[in-house]
């Protein structure tokens, strides 16, 4: 069998040199050693949370990463389904973003798909009833199966969120979005093994009723770990005034509460500025000699702040018999 004559190799003299086997066994190993290496090498290089972290876009994501309970995942074990050709696959498609990146062209695509119920599989398990806790029944193959979920539907506040939340509880818009009353029975007992009662007194401060406004706005995702924002759960409390403020004297009597509780009672709805858009009115120079006339033409701006009788009890005590109080 004579070599193709691109394969033949010629000594000094021009004549045909005949390749011993063992030397072309070591030829043949070699090119795939350097097929093997150049394939699988930038594969395994990209794949570390280090490289990840080189690219400018990526140190949020990265730092958060480190914070979450996932920090001892690959970033690879999550974002791209197991096996080696979806690996390569995914290096392929990927390496426009590193050359971007590079050329100062690089951006962070408006939607990051999520990881596949697969790459979540390889650590956790669907044959799961109740949450680690065990406070929580929830059949996760039943609701996976059922809904076509994914299990970063439910789980997203995991990782790459300043919210993230140690084990991924969803919040409970989550869970409303099925269970509702109608898709899915929205009773706490349906769900929750630890009564309801037991659990408002368990899970909230002693003042949370008064000051729950201030800690929402602190972090409002701890309210909704329980409560559905959906449901319209603070709308029922929220969409009427409490009952010191039905009082019809409220607005001039109000500084009774406030002497009394402080004005932090009040911030649990009212924002610290709130106060200011009365209190820090100014009235002009000499208001006081000059008053009259402006009260005179009806006054109703003067009720804003002070109530009916206050002009009265200023000019009783002045002697003044004008009773604009009256004329409203």
């Amino acid at each position: 069998m004579r070599w193709p004559r691109f394969l033949r190799i010629y000594d000094e003299s021009g004549r045909p040199v005949r390749l011993r086997v063992p030397y072309l066994i070591f030829i043949a190993a070699a090119i795939v050693i350097i097929v093997i290496a150049a394939v699988y090498l930038p594969v395994a290089m990209t794949s570390t949370p280090s490289f990840c972290g080189n690219c400018h876009l990526m140190q949020e994501p990265v730092e958060l990463w480190e914070n979450s309970t996932h920090a001892n995942v690959n970033c690879i074990q999550c974002h791209i389904d197991p096996g080696f050709i979806n690996t390569l696959e995914h290096k392929l498609m990927s390496y426009k973003e590193i050359y971007g990146q590079f050329l100062g062209d690089g951006e962070m695509p408006d939607e990051i798909q999520l990881p596949s119920n697969e790459a979540c599989l390889q650590c956790h398990s669907l044959d799961r009833n109740v949450s680690p806790g065990g406070d929580i029944k929830i059949p996760h193959r039943d609701h996976v199966e059922l809904r076509d979920l994914l299990c970063a539907d439910c789980h997203f506040n995991v990782v790459h969120t300043r919210r993230a939340i140690s084990g991924g509880n969803p919040p409970m818009d989550v869970c409303y979005m099925c269970h509702d009353g109608e898709q899915a029975p929205n009773e706490c007992e349906t769900c929750h093994t630890t009564p309801r009662e037991d659990f408002v007194e368990q899970g909230h401060p002693v003042d949370a009723l008064e000051n729950h406004g201030a800690l929402a706005r602190e972090r409002v995702e701890d309210c909704y770990r329980c409560h559905s924002q959906e449901s319209g759960f603070c709308e029922d409390c929220h969409s009427q005034p409490p009952a010191t403020h039905a009082r019809e004297d409220w607005r001039y009597t109000h500084r009774i509460e406030v002497n009394r509780d402080g004005r932090s009672s009040c911030q649990g709805c009212h924002e610290e500025d709130f106060c200011q858009k009365c209190h820090s009115v100014q009235h002009p120079p000499n208001w006081v000699n000059q008053h009259g006339d402006f009260a005179q033409g009806g006054g109703e701006a003067c009720l804003v702040c002070h109530a009916p009788g206050f002009c009265n009890d200023c000019h009783d005590s002045e002697g003044v018999g004008m009773q604009i109080g009256q004329a409203q």
